[in-house]
């Protein structure tokens, strides 16, 4: 009988892309199991896009935090059996097993309510809320930042019981059209670069006046290039504050699309750059997940090695800060930009002083990260953690 399971993921696009390597993994050990999706509301858009989803239950946080926020005025029966509205409306049936991949109390109930068995987040039931190793290991990482080489979308694949998948396949995006002013982007020789103007978080917002001088020295020094600004509505003061500050003749080659996109035609315009770059943030990994080349600007608490785009051929430059400071928000005093640049023109980037950088790859253990001029040697405490936390992943 086809096992039915939903795996849960209730964080922002980034976590939310990078549980495809959990999902992959799934659907390699059982190809017959129907996998489902619990994510947030305004992301179930991509979630439908991920490899080997079969369908996608909404989870909407705003309509739970208004039920909670009347639950004392209006009384708890009304807000319990609408909550039990809800919950049935998700679903007819329990599904056989849910895979619980965070930790908030709201994806632990969530699995509680919605499957039969839970793997994952925690090891006992909802109210005692007892962590599972690989979740105390993410915590520990999360809280204590002590050295680690464990990327998180393969930490996920541990939350399942499951080892990193064999391959990973790209988001196939279907043709979501663009306005029409903007679809002439990618359709001539580029480079067509992506730059990511904003951040979820404020401590990863790049200056403007980084992204100024970025943009420009880049137009200047390769002349076919483009610059594409990227982000969503409350980005779009950002792009035009950057737009303010180019040299006229420059304005001709930059697009300003942020505000004006769904993440179906966010996802589509991705795939028509040629390489994007930004902080670490959702579209970042989202560039990385349709099949774009990706350069990160890692800083503020941002490790290359925990959250680094997944997969081989992609750049992440480290702001580095004092060890006893790892527990604070790295800021740096200068930015990457000739040496992003050297990267985009395929020469060597010069080193720079409190930053490193780092090229993506991975092997059987999952996605790791090697510092550029050196050998790609696979970190051997990746396995040291895998035979720790997952002996039977270790043949």
């Amino acid at each position: 009988m086809t096992q039915r399971v939903l795996v849960i993921q209730l964080a922002r696009l980034g976590d939310l892309v990078q549980t495809i390597p959990a999902i992959t993994a799934l659907k390699e050990s059982h190809a017959d199991w129907d996998v489902d999706l619990l994510c947030p509301a305004p992301l179930a858009d991509i979630g439908r896009l991920l490899p080997g989803i079969s369908a996608v239950v909404k989870w909407d946080g705003a309509a739970w935090h208004r039920r909670a926020a009347s639950a004392e005025a209006e009384g708890y029966p009304a807000y319990i059996a609408a909550a039990d509205a809800e919950l049935c409306a998700m679903t007819e049936d329990l599904y056989d097993c849910a895979f619980v991949l965070n930790q908030h109390p709201r994806s632990i109930l969530a699995g509680a309510l919605l499957a039969r068995e839970n793997i994952g987040a925690i090891t006992g039931g909802p109210l005692d809320q007892k962590l599972s190793p690989w979740a105390l290991y993410i915590r520990s990482v999360a809280t204590a930042k002590q050295s680690n080489r464990i990327h998180l979308a393969d930490a996920f694949c541990g939350m399942c019981g499951l080892s990193p998948p064999k391959r990973i396949m790209p988001i196939q995006v279907p043709g979501a059209a663009l306005p029409i002013d903007l679809d002439p982007i990618g359709q001539s020789e580029g480079p067509w670069i992506g730059v990511l103007v904003g951040a979820g978080d404020q401590e990863r917002l790049v200056p403007v006046a980084a992204w100024e001088r970025l943009i420009t020295e880049c137009l200047e020094i390769l002349p076919a290039s483009r610059i594409v600004l990227v982000g969503d509505q409350q980005e779009q003061e950002r792009a035009q504050y950057i737009q303010g500050l180019l040299s006229p003749s420059l304005l001709g080659r930059v697009w300003d699309t942020t505000g004006r996109l769904s993440l179906n035609q966010l996802a589509s315009l991705l795939t028509r750059c040629h390489i994007v770059i930004g902080a670490d943030t959702g579209p970042l990994h989202l560039a990385a997940a349709v099949g774009t080349r990706v350069i990160g600007w890692y800083f503020a608490r941002a490790r290359v090695h925990e959250t680094g785009p997944y997969g081989p051929s992609h750049w992440v430059w480290q702001a580095e800060g004092r060890e006893i400071d790892r527990m604070d928000a790295v800021k740096p005093s200068r930015w990457p930009i000739t040496e992003t640049i050297a990267l985009l023109g395929d020469r060597s980037a010069a080193p720079l002083e409190n930053w490193s950088l780092w090229k993506g790859h991975r092997d059987h253990w999952g996605a790791y990260y090697a510092e550029a001029g050196h050998e790609p040697i696979e970190p051997l405490q990746r396995e040291q953690v895998w035979r720790q936390l997952h002996p039977s992943s270790v043949s």
